[in-house]
């Protein structure tokens, strides 16, 4: 169980201190740059309960990114046409510069953490790492 728990810690970690660069760059916080990523790269989940729900980031720290990169004009707000209580986040062409650098930070953390393992490994700890996932949701 250890060992889990510190490979968790040190993949969050090393991805942290990569994020840092886009973070600073942009004056945004690991939050904004974490629902930007998302929205980017999961199009079909573009509401604050996705975010909460699929990315784990908590409710009340993605309220306040989500308003954050509103005010900063990196997002804008539409709401639901059959459910006027649903409001669907959509990523404004000012908010483009940041994501490309941080899809090339996940990219570069991507290499990093497979660096010296083969393809076939990978699919291998995917399948793995799949079942440990559906494990770790049932009761």
């Amino acid at each position: 169980m250890k060992s889990i728990i510190k490979i968790t810690h040190q993949l969050n970690k090393r991805y942290s201190h990569l994020c840092q660069e886009v973070m600073q760059k942009y004056k945004i916080t690991h939050c904004e740059l974490d629902i930007l990523l998302f929205l980017y790269n999961n199009p079909e989940c573009d509401t604050a309960k996705d975010i909460v729900e699929k990315r784990g980031i908590v409710k009340s720290h993605a309220s306040m990114g989500i308003d954050k990169l509103i005010q900063k004009g990196y997002l804008k707000t539409i709401r639901d046409q059959q459910d006027k209580r649903k409001y669907h986040l959509h990523l404004l062409t000012e908010s483009q510069p940041i994501i490309e650098d941080g899809l090339k930070i996940q990219e570069r953390f991507y290499h990093q953490i497979f660096q010296n393992i083969s393809d076939d490994e990978k699919q291998v700890l995917w399948h793995i790492l799949e079942q440990i996932y559906q494990n770790a949701k049932e009761e």
